[in-house]
Formats: C-alpha cells, sequence, structure tokens
C-alpha cells in the first residue's frame, strides 16, 4: 500500500520558505500577514520595514500570533451612526471576527487551548489559512443576507448556497475549505431539484449547528413581527439545511434572544424574556424537545462551570455554550476568546457568541487590529449597508412560497 506525504508541520513549512529565501528565492511562498501589512518589503519574508536589521521574530514568522507591528494597506473605519446601527453592524461583523479568530484553532481540545490560550489574532493552523480567514459558517451567513436583500429570498437564498458549493463564491479566497456533512448532503439536494425546504436533514443525527451558524441575520430581518410569522420564517430558513425540530427549535431560541438584545434589553432579562415568550406560546410540536433544552429554558446557564459546558458540533451544546460564554463576561474581546479557549468547534462558538456581543457591546468595541485583518471586510460591510436599507425600508421579499 502506498504511504501517504508526511504532512508537514507549519515549522516545518516556514523553515522552508526561509531557507528558500537564504538561497535567493524571488517568490513569496506562504508569508502569513506580511503582504498586507504597511511595513512589507516586496520580495522579501525574513525582513521589513520595521526589522530591517534582523529577521523579524520567531512569533511573526512561524505565525504563533499576530505581528504587534502590522498595519494593514487596507484601512477602514467601522462605526455606527446610531444605536441600530452599531448593533446591526456589531452582530454581523462580530459575528464574522469570531469565526476568523477560530478557524485556525478549530477541532483541538480544552487542554491544548488552557496550555496556550487564544489571545489574538492567528494564522494557519487547522486548515492553513491566512490572518482574517473565515469558514463556511460566515459564508453561508453571508448568503443568507445576500438572499434577504435580494426580491426573492426564497429563491436567492438556496441559490446561494448552490454557488457558495459549487462556485466558491461568498468565500474569503475563492476555496470552499470547511462545509458541514448535513449541509453539503442538503445542497447536493437542491442541485438535484428538490424543492429547497424539503432538502434538510430530519434525522436525530442531523442535529449539528449547521443551521444555527447562519440564522443571526433573520433577528434583525423578523424583529418587528408577531411571533408566529417570526416562528415560521426561522423554520423555514432553518429546514433548508437543518429540518429536525431540535436544529429549528434552537434557532427560534437564539433569534428570539438575539431579537430582545436588538431592543435593547439587558442581557440577562433579554435571556428570560425570550425563553418566556417560548413558553407562553404553548408550541406543542415541539413538547418533546423541550427536555433537551432544560437547561437553557431554566434560565440560570450562567451558574454552571466550565466543566459542564461542552463545545461541540452539536445544536444544543452549541448553543449552550455560547449562551454560557456570552453570560460570564463583560466585553466583547472577553466573550469571543473564552468561547474558543473552550476549545472544538471553535469557530462556530465563538462566531454565534460574537454574533449576541457584537449585537450587545456594539461595533465599536470590536479591537480594530482585529477588524483590519478581517478578509473582504470592505464587501461585508457594503452588504451589511445594502441589508440595512432594506429593513429600514420595511421591504420583507419572499418565504410565502416555502
Amino acid at each position: 500500500m502506498e504511504k501517504k506525504p508526511k504532512q508537514l508541520s507549519l515549522v516545518e513549512r516556514w523553515e522552508i520558505d526561509v531557507e528558500s529565501y537564504k538561497k535567493g528565492a524571488k517568490a513569496l511562498v506562504s508569508t502569513p500577514q506580511c503582504k498586507q501589512c504597511k511595513h512589507f518589503i516586496k520580495k522579501n519574508a525574513l525582513h521589513c520595514q520595521i526589522y530591517q536589521k534582523e529577521i523579524k521574530p520567531k512569533y511573526v514568522m512561524f505565525a504563533e500570533k499576530e505581528c504587534p507591528q502590522f498595519l494593514t494597506t487596507t484601512p477602514m473605519v467601522i462605526v455606527g451612526k446610531n444605536q441600530e446601527e452599531e448593533k446591526l453592524l456589531g452582530g454581523i461583523f462580530g459575528f464574522c471576527m469570531g469565526d476568523a479568530l477560530g478557524v485556525p484553532v478549530e477541532f483541538t481540545t480544552r487542554n491544548e487551548r488552557k496550555k496556550d490560550p487564544v489571545q489574538e489574532m492567528r494564522a494557519y493552523g487547522t486548515y492553513h489559512q491566512p490572518y482574517g480567514t473565515w469558514s463556511d459558517d460566515t459564508s453561508l451567513m453571508l448568503c443568507l443576507i445576500d438572499g434577504l436583500i435580494s426580491d426573492c429570498a426564497e429563491g436567492k437564498i438556496p441559490q446561494n448556497f448552490i454557488d457558495f458549493y459549487t462556485k466558491a463564491k461568498f468565500t474569503p479566497y475563492g476555496e470552499v475549505f470547511d462545509i458541514g456533512i448535513s449541509t453539503k448532503n442538503a445542497i447536493e439536494k437542491m442541485i438535484q431539484g428538490i424543492s429547497p425546504v424539503e432538502c434538510g436533514g430530519h434525522e436525530e443525527s442531523d442535529n449539528g449547528n449547521g443551521s444555527l451558524m447562519r440564522i443571526l441575520p433573520l433577528a434583525y430581518f423578523v424583529k418587528n413581527m408577531p411571533f408566529e410569522k417570526q416562528k415560521d420564517i426561522i423554520e423555514k430558513v432553518s429546514s433548508l439545511t437543518h429540518a429536525h425540530k431540535r436544529s429549528k427549535l434552537a434557532c427560534i431560541i437564539y433569534v428570539l434572544f438575539a431579537v430582545e438584545l436588538l431592543k435593547g434589553v439587558e442581557k440577562r432579562k433579554a435571556y428570560l424574556n425570550a425563553v418566556e415568550n417560548i413558553r407562553k406560546q404553548q408550541l406543542q410540536e415541539y413538547e418533546e424537545e423541550f427536555i433537551f433544552f432544560e437547561r437553557i429554558f431554566q434560565g440560570e446557564l450562567e451558574k454552571l462551570n466550565e466543566v459542564e459546558i461542552f463545545s461541540t458540533g452539536y445544536v444544543v451544546y452549541t448553543l449552550e455554550a455560547s449562551l454560557w460564554t456570552f453570560f460570564t463576561t463583560n466585553t466583547y474581546s472577553e466573550a469571543i476568546l473564552k468561547a474558543i479557549n473552550l476549545g472544538g468547534d471553535t469557530d462556530t462558538i465563538a462566531a454565534i457568541t460574537g454574533g449576541l456581543s457584537g449585537i450587545y457591546y456594539g461595533v465599536s468595541v470590536i479591537p480594530n487590529n482585529w477588524l483590519q485583518c478581517l478578509a473582504k471586510k470592505e464587501e461585508i460591510y457594503e452588504m451589511t449597508l445594502a441589508f440595512e436599507k432594506i429593513l429600514e425600508n420595511g421591504k420583507k421579499h419572499g418565504f410565502k412560497n416555502y
């Protein structure tokens, strides 16, 4: 049996790059952040305008953490002009930022994170991606926003999912490097021509966090709608990839909680309001699922110890971990880093936490050096402002035929 080639470690890859430059190589191979930095000297991976007389520090060369001298070549100001825009930009960018910070350490263990906690932006890691790279979590959320902006959400959202999967649209660098099994299976059914709302998995094994991770934009979209309409739209959008009642209920809880935060309610009161709102609706079709959300409905998640929080891709555990992290921290940065350092499904849990934290604290508190690293930040900003116009105009396109 033919042996698979050995996978080089990050250090080994950088050592090869360094040696190639010493021997006169003229093409960049894998500098983490340098090409986007104002201090970068073209065709020189070993030095820059800051480190001209010495080789860059090892932690910069080996992408262990962000360079303290990094200064982006494409700076932009991302600040809301009013409180509502602060919450809109905060939620969307807060989500994207959590995703990007979590990508390099996805699937690492909690013990690994305790030994080497993430405190700032990193590169490479699990998927060997540059600084600020986001995953399918953000891609599929952008697919949803773009669909909500269009004249026919019910047709546009599934087509965006297909374009993401087959053409790598809505990706940071034209590559799909991460996608969940249930989401992949659902999109392949869409490609076959099956009605999109029938494509999501109905089995208990289909309760990953794939619909929860992209559902946040609906909080802005359904904010002023009556409960039945909110519920109907959330269920339909979840069902595109995840149609089991457990996944749909998780999305309902998350979106209704985000809606309360958008209204400016204090975080604990917002949580209790959302839970009470769901309880009083007497959702008989979800009765058998309530037991799985017992810790959430008790309203005391923040009292749990870290060892009682599971940071996996199972939708209930993801929701619990995100809520717990949000409630046991007091700033956006603290929440995101705590979510990531739980280990496991780091990008998704940090993204979902980041959405809530960004709404609550606003975009202005997201560290600027993180924001400036974010891939395609200009495009995300423009899409968010286009979404804002749709929300301001009160246009609620297309869910009637789902």
